[in-house]
C-alpha cells in the first residue's frame, strides 16, 4: 500500500511540469483590450484651455450680445444662440427637480409669448461668473437683475457653453422656479413643469 502512494506521488510530481506547460499553452495570448488604458491620450489634462482670459472675454461679450437681444426680444436671435436640443432644468415651489432635453420646436414654442409679451422698458443686467474646462466648453453661474418699470427681480442661474463653430452657444440651462408655473401663454396651473410639458 505504501508503495502504491508514493508511486503516485512520484507520477504527480513528474507530471506537474508537464501539466502547467499545457495550461500555459491553452490560455490565450493577451490583446490590446487587456493592456492598461492610456489615460495620457484623453481627459481633462488632455484639454486644458490655451487662453483661458480670451475665452473669458468672448463670454462676457456673449452675455452683453444677451442683454441686447432679449430687450429686442428678438426670438429667432435667441434660437440662434442655442446648441439645440438644450438640457433645461428647474425644480418647483416644493424643491421637486425635473428636467429634460428640448428640441428647436420645443423651445420657440415655449418662449414665443414670453417674447411677445415683453415689456418695452424691460431691462435685463447679468453679472456671470465663468469656469473654463477647456477652449470650447464653459460652465456659467449667472446673478441676474430684470428691471421693468417699478419692478425690480434679481434672481441666479447656470448653464453649459460650448463653442461650435467659432461661436459660444448654450448647451444647458437650469433655473429654480418654473417647475408647476403655467405654461406659457395658456393661462393654465400646473401644467408647467419641465418634466411635464410634452
Amino acid at each position: 500500500m505504501k508503495r502504491l502512494i508514493a508511486a503516485s506521488l512520484v507520477s504527480l510530481v513528474l507530471a506537474a511540469p508537464a501539466w502547467a506547460q499545457a495550461q500555459k499553452q491553452q490560455l490565450p495570448a493577451p490583446t490590446a483590450q487587456d493592456a492598461p488604458m492610456d489615460m495620457s491620450k484623453m481627459g481633462p489634462w488632455t484639454r486644458k484651455p490655451t487662453n483661458e482670459a480670451q475665452t473669458r472675454k468672448e463670454i462676457q461679450a456673449f452675455f452683453k450680445e444677451e442683454e441686447a437681444v432679449m430687450k429686442k426680444g428678438d426670438l429667432e436671435a435667441t434660437l440662434a444662440r442655442i446648441d439645440f436640443p438644450v438640457f433645461m432644468a428647474t425644480d418647483d415651489s416644493k424643491g421637486v427637480p425635473s428636467a429634460e432635453m428640448w428640441d428647436r420646436q420645443r423651445y420657440a414654442a415655449e418662449m414665443k409669448p414670453f417674447y411677445e409679451k415683453m415689456p418695452k422698458d424691460m431691462e435685463m443686467t447679468h453679472k456671470p461668473t465663468v469656469t473654463v474646462l477647456s477652449d470650447s466648453l464653459a460652465a456659467v453661474t449667472d446673478d441676474f437683475t430684470m428691471k421693468m418699470g417699478k419692478q425690480k427681480m434679481s434672481g441666479r442661474n447656470a448653464g453649459l457653453l460650448v463653442k461650435k463653430d467659432g461661436q459660444w452657444k448654450w448647451k444647458a440651462m437650469a433655473e429654480a422656479g418654473w417647475g408647476g408655473a403655467p405654461t406659457a401663454g395658456t393661462g393654465g396651473a400646473g401644467s408647467g413643469d419641465i418634466g411635464e410639458r410634452k
